[in-house]
């Protein structure tokens, strides 16, 4: 009977073993595994965005475009279906953390440090060694041996806190003091703080880049690192994981508001791209030091992941892809169209108080005034900190016959976008004049039954921060916030 239990049991955890083989971050990937699963998933991947590209837009993604590294240059594939866009994003993040888990497992399998696994966080760099992983040998030949200690690791990485010595090739496990808990946990914070800051100094005021490798890479790389310190002489569950990731990020984002790094009000929107990202790192770093996969020291390993964000900087300006985002805005107005058209070439001051997030140093509108009349005239929009500067290239108002109108015009000047909140007077980061630009906008006039017209209100911008899609999902709601509150006053004036 206990022979029966005991098989049953061997044979659950093996199936378990099998059903997590992709996605858990312990044990090993032998070579055929790693070609077979990884090129097997993105064949599939490939067909499905191939066959959803096609019903959504006509066009075909090439087998090119689907390697292209740059997430940018992918999204702008489909930036007309923005639901689309978040869809395809949603959609890409599973296969990107089974690509980084079988990689860190394959590079321990074939003798390398495991960390050179999350190379695959690297554009370009990633394509370098997921072909040199795929040849490379394994250097545990005992295949058998290696998959019984793999079934059990999946187990094992997962196990609750315990105090640990290495002892040769031995694990031992023993309690420990709280003080040395707190040591372990303050060394893992400052870590990862310091990966963040520095690659965060680096990339802003040495590169003037906000782009993958700051938004996307380091936070994963400063979660491995902070993951793995954390649990080399004691292994913590993730319960205790999720909260020392959550305080790196939080102490990281106080030392970068009081270096100047940037704002308060940038760092908190990054914050929900950063912890989980962050928070996926920790869990392979812890994986890397509490599991099998940690057959000697890895601090070499550790350091020379480090040394790849810097030079990985350099490929950050091949990713220069800005496309036009668009946004529309309508209110309807109890006015004829000529009423409402006086209002839109020129309205006066907005005397009610401004929404609470413009309040937090968010750009809000105050007046518009034109000189001239015509195409060529200039219209200057005051926002809270400066005029958007707007020559007209279309002017056609509404006729006596009951025609609509419509007032276009490019933006050849404008104000920073936000006030940041920072210790520092004057502090100016690079994302203020380059991260979000305002291209042209117009106002269309409608003519509607009783007298009424629908006003629509239009902006077209573009964003040079990346991701550009997460940072877009911040900018289209602005950009609303900003119609609805000139919007509402036109009406106010027109009624």
């Amino acid at each position: 009977m206990e022979d029966a239990i005991h098989k049953g049991d061997q044979k659950e955890r093996a199936i378990l073993f099998h059903l997590t083989r992709w996605v858990c971050v312990d044990g090993r990937v032998s070579r055929y595994e790693y070609v077979v699963l990884g090129f097997g998933l993105a064949l599939i991947k490939y067909l499905i965005e191939l066959s959803a590209l096609v019903v959504l837009t006509g066009r075909i993604l090439t087998p090119v475009d689907f390697v292209n590294p740059w997430l940018n240059s992918k999204t702008a594939i489909v930036d007309e279906y923005p639901a689309a866009a978040v869809g395809w994003l949603l959609f890409t993040l599973p296969f990107v953390a089974i690509a980084v888990s079988m990689s860190v497992r394959r590079a321990a399998d074939a003798g390398w440090s495991p960390w050179w696994g999350l190379s695959m966080l690297v554009p370009l760099a990633n394509l370098f060694f997921i072909a040199v992983l795929s040849v490379l040998p394994t250097r545990n030949r005992n295949q058998e041996a290696a998959a019984q200690r793999d079934i059990s690791d999946v187990a094992s990485a997962f196990a609750p806190p315990t105090g640990l010595e290495v002892v040769g090739r031995s694990v031992v496990y023993q309690e420990r003091d709280q003080p040395d808990k707190l040591s372990a946990a303050t060394v893992a914070i400052a870590a990862g703080c310091v990966v963040q800051v520095v690659v965060g100094l680096i990339s802003v005021w040495g590169f003037r880049e906000y782009g993958f490798i700051l938004f996307f890479t380091t936070p994963i790389v400063a979660g491995a690192i902070s993951g793995a310190i954390y649990n080399r002489s004691w292994r913590f569950g993730l319960g205790g994981l999720f909260g020392l990731i959550a305080i790196m990020n939080i102490v990281s984002f106080a030392v970068m508001l009081c270096v100047g790094l940037d704002g308060a009000i940038c760092l908190f929107m990054a914050f929900p791209l950063l912890w989980p990202l962050s928070f996926f790192g920790g869990v392979a770093g812890r994986a890397i030091s509490v599991t099998r996969l940690r057959a000697k020291d890895e601090s070499r390993g550790m350091f020379g992941t480090m040394l790849l964000l810097p030079l990985a900087l350099l490929l950050e300006p091949l990713d220069d892809h800005r496309a036009l985002h668009r946004v529309d805005t309508e209110v309807v107005i109890d006015a004829s169209p000529t009423q409402v058209w006086d209002q839109v070439i020129a309205f006066p001051e907005i005397k009610e108080p401004p929404a609470w997030y413009f309040r937090l140093g968010i750009a809000a509108p105050i007046h518009a005034r034109i000189d001239g009349v015509g195409v060529g005239a200039c219209r200057y929009c005051e926002f809270t900190t400066g005029p958007f500067v707007e020559p007209i290239t279309v002017w056609e108002p509404p006729s006596a016959s009951g025609e609509g109108g419509l007032l276009a015009f490019d933006v050849v000047e404008q104000p920073q976008p936000m006030q940041e909140w920072t210790p520092f007077s004057g502090l100016h980061p690079p994302h203020l004049d380059e991260g979000f630009v305002s291209r042209r906008g117009q106002f269309l006039l409608e003519p509607l039954p009783g007298n009424r017209t629908r006003l629509v209100g239009t902006t077209w911008y573009d964003i040079d921060v990346r991701p550009r899609l997460y940072w877009q999902a911040w900018a289209t709601p602005t950009v609303h916030a900003i119609h609805r509150r000139v919007l509402d006053h036109i009406k106010r004036c027109s009624e």
